[in-house]
């Protein structure tokens, strides 16, 4: 009996201590992801693009579409990256003052119930070139930023 116990005793122990210590499988690992924060403060004019992401941290669209926005975040470093988080009231409500001071107030109240939804914008004008709802294609974002592009040289240039 008291072997019966010491047994019971210890397997409940060895599992106890296996499950506070972290794991080594891969896929229990929880891995950073590159997120660039953006300063709450208008658009920059230096940058290229800008896309603005309506993202919260229980939405599935989001994370079906963060790879693809991690891979343009890398990819393009001339492009300002700008997440307004609506995970919570209160972070609806610090996202919506960084959309008032980068000027784009208007789209976040139009689309902070939709999350998953990214827009590419014209730095200098915050016009919108597109808008993607849950879009993972990558090619779709790169063709609405070489037309963001192309948009903020033309500015550019009637300028000069």
């Amino acid at each position: 009996m008291l072997k019966k116990i010491l047994l019971v005793l210890t397997l409940i122990l060895s599992v106890g201590l296996t499950f506070t210590q972290p794991s080594n499988a891969g896929f229990f690992k929880k891995h950073k992801k590159a997120e660039k924060k953006a300063a709450p403060q208008a658009v920059k004019e230096e940058k290229s693009a800008v896309v603005v992401e309506i993202y919260a941290s229980w939405c599935p669209g989001c994370k079906n579409i963060e790879p693809t926005i991690d891979l343009l975040l890398k990819d393009h470093a001339e492009v300002e990256f700008v997440k307004l988080d609506v995970s919570t009231p209160s972070k609806a409500k610090e996202s919506a003052k960084k959309a008032d001071e980068l000027k784009i107030l208007e789209f976040f109240n139009a689309n902070k119930s939709k999350t998953a939804t990214v827009a590419v914008f014209v730095p200098s004008t915050t016009e919108v070139v597109s808008v993607f709802q849950n879009n993972s294609d990558i090619e779709d974002y790169e063709n609405a930023l070489k037309q963001a592009k192309e948009k903020e040289q033309a500015l550019k240039e009637a300028k000069t």
